[in-house]
């Protein structure tokens, strides 16, 4: 009656220790609804990631800074593009265009695409930070059934 005890304490205890699970992140620079990041299949808000993320600061420090720099890049890149494609169009259409008009958005465009890629590799960089951190505190060990010498065994390893 021991044993069966004992067999389900420790499987009770494999379930608790997997149920925190590591976080898995897709690019999402340009396109939400393929990217952002994921636990268990299940994609995450930014404010659950901050969530789950508040027990590590420095992974929080770094998801934090690189939301930012997406969301700047997302808010100069759009607004210079569409400036950018205005004066293409005029000139492509015969019209005169506007020289400041084009350096702007161009300009713009690709300061705010650069920008945004930043952001993406320290949120991403800040995944891998929180999973390695995650992965150092947990408690590996194996169970082990079999036959022994004496007899059945069971067998922990830590």
């Amino acid at each position: 009656m021991k044993v069966m005890y004992l067999l389900i304490a420790s499987f009770t205890l494999c379930v608790s220790v997997s149920a925190q699970s590591e976080l898995i992140y897709k690019s999402q620079a340009w396109s939400s609804k393929n990217g952002g990041t994921f636990q268990n299949g299940t994609k995450l808000s930014p404010s659950k990631v901050r969530e789950v993320m508040s027990g590590n600061s420095e992974a929080l420090k770094s998801y934090n800074s690189g939301r930012a720099l997406l969301i700047t890049g997302c808010v100069v890149a759009y607004p210079c593009a569409a400036m950018l494609g205005w004066d293409l169009g005029t000139r492509t259409g015969g019209g005169k265009g506007n020289g400041t008009l084009l350096t702007v958005g161009a300009t713009g465009t690709v300061v705010g695409i650069i920008m945004g890629f930043c952001g993406e590799g320290k949120m991403k960089k800040s995944v891998q930070l929180y999973n390695s951190k995650m992965s150092n505190n947990t408690v590996s060990y194996q169970v082990n059934f079999g036959f022994t010498q004496t007899g059945v065994g069971l067998n922990m390893r830590f």
